[in-house]
């Protein structure tokens, strides 16, 4: 990859189970740099090679408030955007997000209260950057998907390369930033065919725990340092 990688802020890791905010920061137009998305979740492990942070049910989300675009309808574009939020929570299955330092990409899982469900989704993005609150990085769009399927193949396809193409279309991706985000998911595909880590990883270390409580997000979730 030809990226610089980002410094983290705060130099101390986290410990097992602090609280802390993954947030997707990028530069919006008028707004300038802001948080784009955030989602609160709970640490499992951080130290030098690896981050692992788990959004229980419930766990406090912040989308960006305005009325969606692109071919799933769920892009809010810059000029779409007033610089307010939604506030949600985290809903469907509790997710565990596992991320290499250094690489462009974070692998998540949902745990359905008895077992793992069979997809593994990768989410291309800037390297995490551990902040005061948190993990910091920039969602890229584009997805990897692997997936078990009923005959125990392993299947591996993209995900949202319609978005990724309307982004690119807008002229809010510079052909540089679109290839490198290209070369990111063709190094993810390859790692999942590969299935090394964290493919092959033991996760039953980072099975949620039903009796977790939701987190929420600090009063400083938007600020940016």
């Amino acid at each position: 990859m030809d990226f610089t990688v980002p410094v983290d802020v705060k130099t101390e890791p986290f410990s097992s189970g602090d609280t802390v905010v993954l947030r997707s920061v990028r530069t919006f137009a008028a707004h300038g740099e802001a948080v784009g998305f955030s989602v609160a979740g709970l640490v499992l492990l951080d130290d030098e090679n690896l981050a692992v942070v788990a959004s229980p049910l419930g766990s406090a989300v912040r989308r960006r408030a305005g009325v969606g675009s692109g071919p799933n309808g769920r892009l809010v574009l810059p000029e779409d955007w007033d610089g307010s939020y939604i506030e949600d929570k985290w809903f469907g299955a509790p997710v565990v997000r596992v991320h290499r330092k250094g690489t462009p990409w974070s692998v998540w899982r949902w745990h359905d209260g008895s077992d793992w469900r069979p997809d593994w989704y990768v989410n291309l993005e800037l390297p995490w950057v551990r902040t005061p609150i948190g993990f910091d990085s920039q969602d890229w769009a584009l997805d990897v998907v692997a997936s078990t399927e009923p005959d125990g193949t392993w299947f591996v396809r993209y995900k949202d390369e319609d978005e990724l193409a309307f982004y690119a279309g807008l002229g809010y991706l510079p052909e540089a930033m679109l290839s490198m985000i290209q070369r990111a998911g063709e190094d993810a595909t390859r790692t999942a065919l590969a299935r090394t880590f964290p493919f092959d990883a033991d996760w039953s270390q980072w099975i949620p725990d039903p009796a977790w409580p939701a987190p929420e997000l600090p009063s400083e979730w938007s600020v940016l340092r």
